[in-house]
């Protein structure tokens, strides 16, 4: 951090107004939104919380499937979980690290309603391959894109180009705040 990250807590804390009727966290909506391509940002406590919330604002049932990587920090399997519903892995691809597209289509059954690709160290998942299946099976598809704040797929920002993007801004994290999240959609109704 420097002085413009010092004089931005001094703002907030001289204003005296911490949480609600602030005006920072609308800024930043606003800026994050538009730096990742898309019309609408939503912030929350954190990249877990996004991820849950993602799932039940595509209105994804209790009880059905959601296909995530088995190689990603454990937030994207536990708030499937969380939202009632049941993780389902595919492998990822070993030179990128992200979901393989071919084990995403071995993984569709049924009772399938969405695809967690996650973007992992600003690498990107094969999104040309994943909106296909997706379209083609009538899936959501929420990118976890919180190893990849920045990082662009073809020329878009990842997290833009699913029906939500997820991002953390945990200490670990490419772009931190030592905790938070917020989701970013250009569908009105998701956001």
């Amino acid at each position: 951090y420097g002085a413009n990250e010092e004089r931005a807590l001094t703002r907030v804390l001289n204003s005296r107004v911490w949480g609600v009727g602030g005006t920072e966290t609308d800024k930043f909506e606003k800026a994050f939104a538009q730096y990742h391509h898309c019309k609408y940002c939503v912030t929350m406590t954190n990249g877990s919380v996004t991820l849950r919330n993602a799932l039940i604002a595509c209105g994804i049932e209790a009880g059905s499937e959601v296909i995530v990587p088995p190689y990603t920090f454990l937030a994207t399997g536990t708030s499937v979980i969380e939202a009632n519903c049941v993780p389902i892995f595919a492998d990822i691809d070993p030179d990128t690290y992200c979901i393989k597209p071919n084990k995403i289509k071995d993984a569709i059954t049924s009772h399938t309603k969405a695809i967690i690709p996650v973007h992992l160290g600003g690498q990107s998942a094969d999104m040309d391959e994943i909106m296909k299946i997706a379209k083609k099976h009538g899936l959501y598809v929420i990118e976890d894109s919180a190893h990849a704040h920045g990082a662009e797929y073809k020329g878009r920002r990842v997290g833009s180009i699913g029906d939500i993007g997820s991002f953390s801004f945990q200490s670990s994290k490419n772009l931190c705040s030592g905790e938070g999240g917020a989701i970013v959609s250009n569908n009105k109704d998701l956001a």
